[in-house]
Order: C-alpha cells, then sequence, then structure tokens
C-alpha cells in the first residue's frame, strides 16, 4: 500500500494535457539520490545429499541496511506521450546487523552488528507514459524490467566473512515530475522501487545455498538532456499597408490624383448682345 500511495501522489502533480513539446526526439541523463532497502531475508536450502544438514530453513538470516545510494544513467526516446528509456543503474548499502536464525547457530537467534555492504549493478528497459507541459511542469508514470547483480560483502567478529553474487531478473516501479529550465534541459525529482527476482548464494561450509530477494525505495534528483531541435523562429510580421496615393486639388475644387490633369476650364460665358438701337421717330 506505501508504494500505491507514492505513486498516486507523484501522479496527482502531473496534468492531464500530454506533452508534446519534444515529441520525436533523444535524450540523455544522470540521476541520484538516497535508497532505503527492505530487511533481507535469506532462506536456507539444503543441498540433496548432505546428511544431518541443517534441513530447509525459512528466513535463516535476515539483514538489515543503513540508508544507501542509488545511481544511474539514462538515455531514451519520446515517441510523444510516451518514451523508451534504457538505464543503468548502480547501487550501494551499508550493512547495520544481521541476525542468523537459531537453527545455524544451535545457540538460539543470534543478533549482532556487521561490516560490510550490499551493491547492485543493474540493465533495465523501461516503458514512461508523459503527462503535461514540456515546456513547464510535467509528469510521467512507467515500468521497467531488465537483469540486475547483486552482491553482499559481510565481514562480521560474530558471523565470520563472506562475499558472494549472482545475476537474475529485476523490475522496477518509477514516477516523477520534472521542470524546464531550459530550452534541452529538465531538472526533476523521481521516486523508483526496484524489486529483484530471487538471488542465489552457495555455501559450501553450511552444504546449501541461502536465497533471497533484494528490495529497495529510492528518491532521486533527475538531470536531463533533451536533442529537440529549437522551436521554429515566429513568422515575420505582415508588411505595413501602402501610403495612400498622392493627390491634387484642381481649380475647380475637385480631388484627383497628382499624375492626372486637371479638366479644362469651362469656356468664358459669351458677351451680352447689343443694346437695341431707339427707334427713330
Amino acid at each position: 500500500m506505501r508504494k500505491l500511495a507514492i505513486l498516486a501522489a507523484l501522479a496527482s502533480t502531473a496534468l492531464a494535457t500530454p506533452a508534446v513539446a519534444r515529441d520525436g526526439s533523444w535524450y540523455v541523463g544522470i540521476e541520484g539520490g538516497a535508497m532505503l532497502v527492505e530487511n533481507t531475508e535469506l532462506d536456507y536450502r539444503e543441498d540433496d545429499g548432505v546428511i544431518d544438514g541443517f534441513g530447509d530453513i525459512d528466513n535463516a538470516i535476515e539483514l538489515d541496511y543503513n540508508t544507501g545510494l542509488d545511481v544511474d544513467l539514462i538515455a531514451g526516446y519520446d515517441f510523444g506521450g510516451f518514451r523508451l528509456e534504457g538505464e543503468l543503474g548502480w547501487k550501494r548499502a551499508s550493512l547495520d546487523e544481521a541476525t542468523i536464525d537459531g537453527a545455524l547457530t544451535g545457540q538460539g537467534d543470534v543478533t549482532g552488528e556487521v561490516d560490510g555492504k550490499v551493491r547492485v549493478l543493474s540493465a533495465m528497459l523501461n516503458g514512461l507514459l508523459d503527462f503535461g507541459d514540456d515546456d513547464g511542469w510535467s509528469g510521467y508514470l512507467g515500468a521497467g524490467a531488465g537483469l540486475a547483480r547483486v552482491k553482499h560483502t559481510v565481514d562480521s567478529a560474530d558471523f565470520g566473512s563472506v562475499s558472494d553474487s549472482d545475476g537474475t531478473f529485476a523490475w522496477q516501479l518509477v514516477a516523477g515530475i520534472r521542470r524546464a529550465v531550459s530550452a534541452n534541459v529538465d531538472l526533476g525529482l523521481k521516486y523508483r522501487f526496484f524489486n529483484t527476482g530471487k538471488f542465489r548464494y552457495g555455501d559450501e561450509d553450511l552444504g546449501g545455498e541461502l536465497r533471497g530477494k533484494l528490495r529497495t525505495h529510492s528518491l532521486l534528483l533527475s538531470l536531463i538532456y533533451n536533442f529537440a531541435p529549437p522551436p521554429p523562429p515566429p513568422p515575420p510580421p505582415p508588411p505595413p499597408p501602402p501610403p495612400p496615393p498622392a493627390t491634387q486639388t484642381c481649380p475647380d475644387g475637385s480631388v484627383i490624383l497628382a499624375t492626372d490633369a486637371c479638366p479644362p476650364p469651362p469656356p468664358p460665358p459669351p458677351p451680352p448682345p447689343p443694346p437695341p438701337e431707339p427707334e427713330r421717330g
């Protein structure tokens, strides 16, 4: 339930509009942050043919961890609303204490501090759904699957020294938010739940093997560079309207183009008729 609550909280920060500003482009990034490792319960499985062995023991060893570090490199392609991403990850956390079941010690359960660490190298392929505005705030949800190599190193006065590694399948759930800080650069915050399949450590002294899974929760800061081309320049402004044509006012008061000729003036009025001659008597 805690995992679902974290995913839902991150998803609620995203907008419902599909992101389109960087569709059809590649991107790369680096991420890093704090990691919490769930306690690892190692089951003991006895080899066939062992005589007077311990038998199978569930939760034979339990490992408790300090807060660790999670770093990865990513590269992917944005199809527009969906991204396909490759990821190379490195995780490390130091051990805090270990508890060994009394069936292994013969003296009851033993808990003690241990020096050691767990390291994980992983190669994952992620599918991510994008939401929001790539030019501002955006969010994403996704999942991934791949391969992980888990290595535990334990050094304790109580339990002795042990170092072993194994490769196994791994899957993860991710959710995050991003903010565009320039035309090509994003800063982000990402949550990841990481889960490995069952890894197996052989133990010749015990005549069997230890099996367990590793689960982690990480909160990461992201720095992402997008290879999207710059947006096209805005279209040029429309040309100004042409100036009004030059005009002239003719003597008769009419207004005509400056290139035209004024109409000729009207002819003068005819002279008045001569006065009539007086009558002679």
